[in-house]
């Protein structure tokens, strides 16, 4: 063999091994934890794979044995656990007709098998997530949507989405004769659990949906996944008064939280106090009525706090009854921490009598507390006989620690998806102003990224673009969603729950839309991007979003029983799939290079040729179907020459069609130039 073609076969090698590690599957976790522990524990390795007794020494004999230990368990976890760790060979095709601002926006809306796109999205976004909300299925009795075929999940997706034969094809009954009722839904939810959690920031904080069928086995799924040590509570949402069943009628639901790494993540999470807005106007009126006649006023307060049940949050701020020129407040302690702390005559402002001192003394020394009286700071009562007190202003104490209590009615998000689209489209909704405020009080903010990858009607995305415009952040959603079929839903369905499929149907067919879940929410976040930018003329928010669906890889996969490896690797054969597009391509190679799928694509003619850049230099792609041997030089040149211009950070790389080249010189040229200016990240398709 002479040396160019032993040099030529050299490269083809490290090609195919580069197709078949990094752009044939999804991040291979097996590989990662593997590496991981090498790095920890590298005398347990050895050329025959890992010595468990070693690794047991090192580390001191801390391994549970036997089956009697605690935890939860069930049939099928192991199993569970392996599909988490088996690489995806699908892709996500761009569908830039489907999405709004496609060139700007930087939200992502993903149909799929969400198993599948977490795999995806594994090298692109491992630990860049801030905060992944997620409200799955509850497990009601109803049949699942989601496949319990996993041998081939991405096989199964395509088969539930017709787009195989769908022979073989099974559901998930989680009927309580099935046995198997808490089995199937963990069995679900194990593997998507451990894939978010790689996904999350350090700081990164999951919350969970859920109600009383499958609460008690979250938090236990959740302390496997995340280790108990990163529970942080429970909130619980009453969301309804219902009153219709036997035994304890449940009228709340649980938002389960957990953060990836408490020692990351201290937990400094307050909100706003619930009703203070309502408070404020109430006060403004007895202003009106009754001027600084501050007596009237606080009586007018204490009846206002009364005509709301004790279940009302705004309750909860019933002590700041009296108001001043400064605003609203409540008599607070003036008393010394310590008996003895200041001790002096305070006279009354009406009578001039020495008032009531407090029993340990005053807080302050008197030249301070003289001062807050001249600035009407100091609360006194009718006469000298009480004891004075601080003025606490309500606009001061706005915000809290996060609480553990949500009072929302569940009706008033349906009400107000029905006035969106027009028509009631979507049973049950999650309220998107609750969400909001969560999303607030967790403190995402700035550009950090929410992820709900059981996304409904987009209810988060709503959410996430009401943040923005509430902060002015630039916070990012992406949402993943099977494309569940509104048909088959309807016939499984009944009462107005099959109405309202009925009319989902008929509004996207009018819209002449695909009859799914996924159109629901897309049509959602359009009519939420005109709403707010009619009533916010000057904003200039991220309200469009990117849509990808799930699919087989646009690479033909390699075949292992070829008979002359060293043949087949000269043969320049086509390895692109038939139909699909460049910007099919250019985007699995996005994800399978681990690039962010929102960078900006950038594309020159360079001798005739297409040549992409994608995310400011990161990789550069020319997928055009034939390069001359007298277009390598100068193609190779500029593309070298823009390479140099922006300035990446490092590991470029550089994509050709394997069958573009005429022969294993032409391929050798171009990687030889390329790699003379600093390019030495070469490879074919």
């Amino acid at each position: 063999m002479t040396a160019s073609k032993r040099f030529a076969t050299n490269y083809e090698e490290r090609a195919m091994d580069a197709l078949k590690h990094e752009d044939g599957e999804s991040l291979n976790l097996i590989e990662e934890n593997i590496e991981a522990l090498k790095a920890i524990f590298p005398d347990a390795f050895s050329e025959d794979g890992i010595n468990f007794d070693t690794l047991r020494q090192l580390l001191g004999d801390q391994v549970a044995d036997g089956e009697e230990k605690y935890g939860l368990s069930w049939h099928g976890k192991k199993k569970a656990r392996q599909i988490a760790l088996t690489p995806s060979t699908g892709t996500l095709r761009p569908c830039p007709e489907e999405s709004v601002d496609w060139d700007t926006t930087q939200n992502l809306f993903i149909e799929g098998d969400n198993l599948e796109v977490l795999k995806l999205l594994q090298k692109s976004y491992a630990g860049k997530i801030k905060m992944i909300y997620i409200d799955p299925p509850y497990n009601t009795g109803k049949e699942f949507v989601y496949p319990d075929n996993y041998q081939d999940n991405l096989d199964t997706y395509l088969r539930y989405t017709g787009q195989v034969d769908d022979a073989g094809l099974k559901f998930s009954s989680n009927k309580e004769s099935s046995g198997r009722k808490h089995t199937n839904w963990l069995n679900m939810m194990l593997p998507r659990l451990k894939l978010a959690r790689n996904l999350l920031r350090d700081d990164g904080i999951i919350v969970v949906s859920i109600d009383e069928n499958e609460n008690a086995n979250l938090v236990k799924l959740l302390d496997d996944v995340f280790g108990e040590e990163n529970f942080c509570g429970e909130i619980i949402w009453k969301n309804s008064s219902k009153n219709d069943q036997m035994y304890v009628s449940m009228q709340h639901e649980y938002f389960v939280v957990f953060t990836k790494n408490k020692d990351a993540n201290g937990g400094e999470w307050v909100e706003k106090k619930a009703g203070l807005d309502e408070i404020y106007k109430a006060f403004e009126g007895f202003r009106r009525e009754h001027g600084d006649d501050w007596e009237a006023i606080h009586k007018a307060a204490l009846e206002f706090y009364k005509s709301f049940p004790d279940s009302n949050p705004i309750r909860d701020s019933k002590h700041y009854s009296w108001m001043d020129e400064r605003g609203v407040y409540f008599p607070d302690n003036i008393s010394g921490p310590n008996d003895g702390q200041y001790v002096y005559d305070v006279r009354h402002p009406v009578t001039g009598e020495v008032c009531k001192m407090p029993s340990t003394g005053w807080r302050y020394p008197e030249e301070t507390l003289l001062q807050r009286i001249k600035e009407k700071r100091v609360h006194f009562g009718a006469d000298h006989t009480t004891v004075p007190n601080n003025k606490t202003y309500l606009k001061d104490t706005e915000q809290q620690s996060l609480t553990s209590m949500r009072f929302v009615d569940g009706r008033s998000a349906s009400k107000r998806l029905q006035k969106l689209f027009g028509d009631k489209l979507f049973t049950n909704p999650k309220d998107e102003f609750l969400l909001k405020d969560l999303f607030k009080a967790f403190g995402v903010k700035s550009d950090d990224v929410v992820l709900d990858f059981f996304a409904g009607s987009a209810s988060t995305l709503h959410a996430v673009s009401l943040l923005n415009l509430e902060l002015g952040s630039s916070c990012r959603a992406i949402m993943v969603q099977l494309p569940e079929d509104l048909h088959a839903m309807e016939k499984a369905a009944s009462g107005t729950a099959k109405k309202t499929c009925k009319n989902a149907i008929g509004y996207l067919t009018k819209k002449g839309l695909p009859a799914n879940i996924c159109e629901i929410g897309k049509e959602r976040a359009r009519l939420v991007k005109a709403s707010i930018e009619a009533e916010n003329s000057d904003y200039k928010g991220d309200l469009g979003f990117k849509v990808f669906k799930l699919d087989s890889s646009n690479i033909r996969a390699w075949n292992p029983d070829m008979a002359d490896l060293e043949q087949s690797l000269l043969d320049h054969a086509e390895h692109l799939e038939e139909g699909r597009s460049e910007k099919d391509v250019l985007y699995e190679l996005l994800l399978k290079r681990g690039v962010d799928l929102t960078v900006p694509i950038e594309e020159k003619s360079i001798v005739g040729k297409t040549v992409y850049s994608i995310g400011f230099g990161v990789l550069f792609a020319c997928l055009d179907e034939k390069i001359a041997n007298n277009e390598i030089e100068p193609l190779a040149r500029d593309i070298s020459a823009w390479h140099k211009e922006l300035e990446p950070a490092s590991d470029t790389q550089v994509v050709f069609r394997d069958s573009a080249f005429a022969d294993d010189i032409a391929k050798t040229n171009m990687t030889a130039i390329l790699e003379q200016n600093g390019i030495a990240h070469v490879r074919s398709l």
